[in-house]
């Protein structure tokens, strides 16, 4: 998981530009400046309304600092914590909060012909790049959590896997079973049922089909399952005889190995193939 996790990268999808976040510089002057406005205000120099628009053009800023950082900034998922990503997903969430006072107040004006309707047009684009950088922002939290739980799922699978290792004759990092070369996503069910009968849980699955992680990795595990069980523990053991009988194609993972497997581990089906603009490098499980 090592190599997997310093290969992904939380670079920003198409969907969404990054915003011109302001500078430390920037946000430091903005405070500054909302102090004198604190003073103005006490003395009674200022309306306090020009106060609150200070402090809420500031709130704004911040947050688009913090998008800056962590959704369109260049950080790896070891970089990130599971606070961070809240904190992205709060920040995306709190701006398109603040623009929707605005609209109301525009469209308000509009109805009431003071103001042209194309002034609205503005304050829609950039209601619908809220939105959408908030759409992001959580699609990346949810991607990011996936990949915690496989972590943690592939570290038991190590562990499950420790003492095994050391007593299996001529061991081996990897193992493939040709079988039939077929396997099918609907194919599954029996073998998870087959599993629940005999160990009384469910099939711990790791990854199924296609996954962001993999498309972001470059593999078309489209028709795959990984399945996180050391294959010489008595539970993987028992999975690969029932895949043999039943002829299933798979491959056995007793360790890790560069560009096919991040640690011990069951893949069932046939290899993932690269896909096309990744054609350059060669396949993987």
């Amino acid at each position: 998981m090592r190599w997997f996790l310093a290969a992904f990268f939380f670079a920003a999808p198409l969907l969404a530009q990054a915003p011109s976040a302001p500078s430390m510089a920037d946000l430091d002057k903005a405070r500054m400046d909302i102090s004198r406005l604190e003073e103005l205000v006490r003395e009674g120099a200022v309306a306090k309304t020009r106060l609150d628009q200070a402090k809420a053009s500031l709130a704004d800023a911040e947050d688009e600092a913090v998008l800056k950082r962590t959704l369109f900034g260049h950080l790896s998922v070891q970089d990130l914590t599971d606070g961070q990503t809240s904190e992205m997903v709060a920040a995306a969430r709190r701006r398109l909060e603040r623009i929707q006072p605005k609209l109301e107040t525009i469209e308000k004006l509009v109805a009431d012909g003071v103001m042209a309707r194309t002034e609205l047009a503005p304050v829609l684009d950039e209601l619908d790049i809220r939105r959408r950088t908030l759409e992001l922002a959580e699609s990346r939290a949810r991607t990011f959590k996936e990949l915690l739980d496989m972590v943690e799922s592939e570290q038991e699978a190590a562990a499950r896997a420790a003492d095994d290792r050391a007593a299996t004759p001529q061991w081996r990092a990897a193992e493939k079973f040709e079988g039939s070369g077929i396997f099918r996503i609907a194919m599954l069910r029996g073998i998870e049922d087959a599993y629940k009968r005999k160990f009384e849980r469910e099939l711990p699955i790791s990854a199924m089909g296609m996954t962001e992680l993999h498309r972001s990795l470059g593999f078309d595990h489209r028709d795959r399952v990984d399945v996180a069980l050391a294959p010489d523990t008595s539970e993987g053991l028992w999975l690969r005889r029932f895949l043999e009988l039943n002829r299933i194609p798979y491959f056995a993972f007793r360790s890790f190995v560069r560009g096919q497997a991040t640690s011990p581990h069951i893949h069932i089906g046939p290899p993932s193939l690269r896909l096309p603009r990744f054609s350059s490098v060669a396949g993987a499980p």
